[in-house]
């Protein structure tokens, strides 16, 4: 079996900054793309409010002469009303012309929302990438300290994985001794429903589907590069533990955790 090629602490972390570089570039291209689109969408608006502005100020002085002109003879009176017919086509032309004009507008748009779709596809295939990365390089710490809390584990089980009759889960690291198991879960960035979901869904599915650890005692963590700021909070709130990069050091929060 070939041995599986790990990347090293540099690596990950030159992948981690390139990551964030594109980030940055899809953030600027964003902004740029949505300035533009504004742009485009004031010009039309007001291009459009002129126009029925000035439809609407015609038709109502043409309307109020035809009144005028509907007082005098008879004669006068058929020859407004073909100047009246002659106006209306007018105006209908002009309603034409808008609505070519709104039918370019909603092709802009459909343009522009098609961009948008395929920079947020672009966008979800970075963070993927970033959340691969967090997982193997925590996969690579807990390898060698085979520690957390205050249990020392015989061996890791990394991307433990389940999927029976349409059923199926993985776990990014489990740490496994005589009588424990600690559940770790990795992210680029924590976020607090990502706690709450270990502490509930994460604990069920294991349980389930692991009835081998049943009488184990099982410990979570939850390994990230940056974390929001109610995480810690909700993290002792549930008894979880904490794992994060500092600069270039490991912070492990550890020291409170609750049995599942």
């Amino acid at each position: 079996m070939d041995e599986k090629k790990f990347l090293t602490y540099e690596e990950i972390m030159a992948l981690f900054a390139e990551s964030a570089k594109m980030m940055v570039e899809h953030d600027k291209k964003m902004a740029k793309l949505w300035e533009e689109h504004d742009k485009k969408m004031a010009k039309l608006r007001e291009e459009h409010d002129k126009k029925m502005a000035k439809l609407r100020e015609q038709h109502d002085k043409k309307m109020a002469d035809h009144d005028e002109k509907m007082k005098q003879s008879h004669e006068e009176c058929d020859k407004r009303i073909a100047q009246h017919d002659k106006e209306m086509a007018e105006l209908r032309e002009q309603h034409k012309e808008i609505a070519e004009l709104q039918k370019k507008t909603d092709e802009q748009m459909k343009k522009t929302d098609e961009k948008l779709d395929r920079l947020a596809k672009n966008v979800g295939g970075i963070n993927d990438n970033i959340g691969f990365h967090a997982e193997q390089y925590f996969q690579n710490v807990f390898d060698k300290k085979l520690s957390f809390g205050d249990q020392k584990y015989d061996y890791m089980r990394p991307n433990l994985k389940y999927g029976r009759k349409g059923v199926s889960a993985e776990f990014d690291i489990v740490l496994v001794n005589g009588e424990s198991v600690a559940v770790i879960e990795t992210k680029s960035r924590i976020h607090p429903k990502f706690i709450e979901e270990l502490a509930t869904e994460k604990v069920s599915q294991f349980r389930r589907y692991y009835p081998e650890y049943k009488n184990y005692k099982l410990y979570l963590g939850a390994a990230g590069f940056s974390f929001d700021g109610s995480v810690i909070e909700e993290a002792k709130k549930y008894g979880i533990g904490v794992i994060r990069q500092v600069g270039e050091a490991l912070e492990i929060n550890d020291s409170d955790l609750k049995i599942y």
